[in-house]
């Protein structure tokens, strides 16, 4: 029965990842280029030169500060783009978007090693369904390709627990090739080494220092050499090198480039305005609970939920786990909070929500996964009558989808902007412009670009030979791209013809003027263009 049950969940996880990749293919054109994709393609079309030029084109060293990042997604986006029918954005939305998938097929793994397959069915669920992870799947070439490598990475991690004292050299290997490509990212991503280390020495450390004798240490120091060379140097050695294969700036100085890199995103230098709770501070001057509180308020309300009760039932949750899955569990939280709380405690610069944490979300998924699997069991293990255990199980199940099919109706409503998403504890996306960032990417000036044209074109159109005037407040790529030549962009302040503006910063109210367009979401305003012809700026 356990094996038929198991097939069950794994057709269904298929079928989940079929659909989910059929929607991608039917709407990663419908996604607007966001206030970075253009320095991003830039970075990427560097890198690919970097290598066909065999090393000697090093510019990628200019671009910005995306130096400090691995190369490894917008290298292979743009070497992709150069075999796609597609516009170099739009490639790279659909490369983006199946990291992201790849992401749900590796939540799935995770979540079954702790619970079988009806945990790893739950986490993926979840995962679909939290706006936070969908709506970046295409636009966001950092933290989702980052949270990608670190589910896949705690995926083999988990894996060399449960293979422990003699961790296989096939999973060694991948451990080691999927950890670099993760530090091929983001270079912030050798903490979950540094965690995966410190559960290995103590689960075999551990008991020979419990025997409280002196050739218990002799056998430590044999055991954290054996530890050191067998098992975390290939791991160190694979991942590194595959790191500096993807990253060229590392490539200059392997040894202090990528820890300038680390230690410049612990210290980033970034102050901008930042709204939270309906307030403005600087990044630099952020309440310590910033991340927390977006999460509370970023994150669907059965996930909140799931997790909080996951405190309760701890030791339920614990109880069902052997001793290879809790230490794999202590893995995953730690990987999970501990950033979360550096951030509370070490009080760094923040902005834009908190996209920078993407990888807690998978890690929030199957802690929630654990939770829904041991409050069915406790729930259902208070009635004796198999007929009413089965009416109480149907019962909750119901109630999981009826979350579930609310939560894709409100994902289905703010599409493309699914990212937006702002839960009903804080007055859903409506009730939450003017207190938390919603479109701080700016990419709802596709939709507005194009419904601009639609109203000149209505009303007379451009007339031959003359330049409308575009002042611009916000990304002007993320407008441009999508206007032809006879519109020409110029700074929000001078003279034109139409305003285009975010409504970020209270950007819409920089220019009065007749509003003819605005692009909103469950009530929401995201971006507006107003008419001025006739009014001077």
């Amino acid at each position: 029965m356990l094996i038929l049950y198991e097939k069950f969940y794994h057709r269904t996880m298929l079928a989940i990842l079929g659909i989910v990749a059929v929607i991608i293919v039917l709407t990663f054109r419908h996604y607007g280029i966001t206030w970075d994709e253009e320095l991003q393609s830039q970075y990427g079309l560097a890198i690919v030169d970097y290598y066909t030029s065999f090393f000697a084109d090093r510019r990628f060293a200019e671009i910005y500060n995306l130096y400090l990042y691995g190369g490894m997604f917008d290298g292979l986006a743009s070497a992709i783009d150069r075999f796609t029918p597609f516009s170099v954005y739009e490639t790279r939305h659909l490369v983006n978007a199946l990291f992201g998938l790849l992401g749900l097929w590796g939540v799935w793994r995770l979540g079954k090693f702790f619970g079988g397959g009806a945990a790893g069915l739950v986490a993926l669920i979840l995962l679909v369904l939290t706006p936070m992870y969908y709506g970046h799947m295409f636009n966001n070439p950092k933290d989702i390709p980052f949270a990608v490598g670190i589910v896949w990475t705690l995926v083999y991690m988990a894996r060399s627990l449960r293979e422990l004292p003699r961790i296989r050299w096939p999973t060694l290997v991948k451990l080691g090739g999927i950890m670099g490509f993760t530090l091929g990212v983001r270079v912030e991503g050798v903490m979950a080494l540094f965690f995966w280390i410190a559960v290995v020495g103590t689960r075999t450390i551990w008991p020979l220092l419990k025997r409280h004798d002196i050739d218990s240490w002799e056998a430590v120091g044999l055991e954290l050499w054996r530890i050191g060379t067998r098992l975390v140097l290939p791991v160190l050695v694979i991942s590194y090198l595959v790191m500096l294969a993807c990253w060229p700036w590392a490539q200059q100085n392997p040894i202090m480039n990528p820890y300038n890199a680390f230690n410049e995103f612990r210290h980033f230098p970034h102050d901008v305005e930042v709204l939270l709770d309906g307030k403005i501070y600087m990044s630099t001057e952020l309440p310590r609970f910033y991340v927390p509180l977006y999460f509370a308020v970023q994150l669907p309300e059965l996930l909140l939920l799931l997790l909080a009760a996951s405190i309760p039932f701890a030791s339920l949750i614990l109880r069902n786990l052997d001793a290879p899955q809790k230490q794999a569990l202590g893995l995953v939280l730690l990987m999970g909070f501990v950033p979360i709380l550096y951030t509370v405690v070490a009080h760094p610069a923040l902005y834009d929500a908190v996209r920078h944490f993407l990888f807690a979300v998978p890690i929030i998924c199957v802690i929630a996964a654990l939770s829904a699997r041991s409050i069915l069991h406790w729930v259902v293990g208070h009635f004796r009558k198999k007929w009413a255990r089965a009416t109480v199980a149907w019962g909750l199940f119901t109630v999981f989808g009826i979350c579930m099919l609310t939560q894709l109706g409100i994902m289905i409503a703010l599409h493309p902007y699914e990212y937006i998403y702002i839960n009903r504890s804080a007055g859903g996306v409506g009730g939450a412009f003017g207190h938390y960032e919603l479109d701080y990417w700016g990419s709802s000036f596709k939709e507005a670009a194009k419904q601009l044209q639609a109203y000149i074109k209505k009303t007379g159109g451009v007339p031959s030979g003359k330049i409308y005037r575009v002042a611009i407040c916000g990304p002007w790529d993320s407008a441009m791209i999508y206007l032809p030549p006879d519109y020409e962009p110029v700074v929000a302040s001078e003279p034109a013809e139409f305003f285009l503006s975010t409504t970020r910063w209270k950007c819409e109210n920089m220019r009065p003027g007749k509003e003819v367009i605005r692009i909103e979401r469950l009530g929401a305003p995201l971006a507006v263009v107003k008419d001025l012809r006739g009014r001077t700026p």
